[in-house]
């Protein structure tokens, strides 16, 4: 049996509109360059914010099944490895799921979302949300050197104070990053969130939070608000110059996209969920274990 990488998002967008989104604005939110094509059955796109940042030419992708406003399938050709991407848009009551599922029919993985870059739905998907909304997406572009130390830097359309309650409160750390987190909020407390446990070397409220991380390097949050906004820049480091940080880095920029919509969205945020292969739990948030139940099955 294939194992397919299995991803969710509950939206709020009719199916036309997530429809039109998914095929005719997918350069506003999804890539830096699209072209798809029914008639001539491609699902075409390339460039700096899809992995590899393929050329035109490596972008071309066979469409193979598209049902209006209902369903999408489209072969994934890329350097790293070749697989199906399905698309279900599924009304739910007054929502409607966009189910993600992706995987290789000819050579299975038991762990496909190590070679599919989970991440990267992650954040396309709230990409997708935040361009049914009118907002701004985050984009992660792979042209350059993904070695090193990370540094990203976003802008949040809340105050400082709202974005720091969800980098140190347990509750909120239990929505996007924490499967069961514990906070000990000053120098030298714990920071743990179920899956691992770290040390906090500095803490000024609402304006930077610093702790150890593995392998003896280091992560920063700093926070710079303005005008009721928040420029939150976050910095790992401690990596050699020439150590590849290429899946860190999707990690990270995806983990700050959720910070930023649950801090502009509120309580009513709910993050895309994957299903969970058994005994993995640990490893995700605690939003994804409640919301196992809730996952649909096209």
């Amino acid at each position: 049996m294939t194992e397919l990488l299995h991803v969710q998002i509950a939206l709020k967008a009719q199916p036309e509109a997530i429809y039109r989104a998914l095929t005719e604005k997918l350069a506003d939110w999804f890539a830096e360059y699209a072209d798809v094509s029914s008639a001539e059955k491609r699902y075409d796109f390339w460039g700096r914010f899809t992995p590899g940042t393929p050329t035109r030419e490596e972008g071309r992708h066979p469409l193979l099944i598209n049902e209006l406003g209902k369903h999408l399938k489209y072969e994934w050709r890329s350097r790293k490895f070749d697989s199906t991407v399905d698309i279900q848009i599924i009304p739910r009551g007054e929502e409607n799921t966009v189910v993600v599922q992706q995987g290789n029919p000819i050579t299975p993985s038991a762990d496909i979302g190590t070679s599919t870059d989970e991440d990267f739905w992650f954040l396309a998907l709230e990409n997708l949300r935040r361009h049914l909304d009118g907002k701004a997406p985050v984009r992660c572009d792979y042209s350059p050197s993904m070695l090193g130390d990370i540094e990203h830097t976003i802008e949040i359309d809340a105050p400082p104070e709202t974005v720091f309650d969800v980098l140190i409160k347990p509750e909120q750390l239990d929505r996007w990053i924490a499967s069961h987190a514990t906070v000990e909020a000053q120098v030298g407390g714990e920071y743990n969130t179920g899956w691992s446990s770290h040390k906090i070397l500095e803490l000024i409220p609402n304006q930077k939070l610093r702790t150890d991380s593995y392998e003896n390097t280091v992560l920063t949050w700093t926070l710079e608000g303005s005008g009721g906004k928040t420029r939150l820049m976050l910095v790992h480091s401690g990596f050699a110059p020439d150590q590849d940080t290429g899946g860190l880095q999707t990690g990270w920029l995806n983990y700050m996209s959720w910070v930023k919509s649950i801090s502009e969205y509120g309580d009513d945020w709910q993050p895309a969920v994957k299903r969970i292969q058994e005994g993995w739990e640990s490893y995700y948030p605690a939003s994804f274990n409640s919301a196992q139940a809730d996952l649909v099955t096209p």
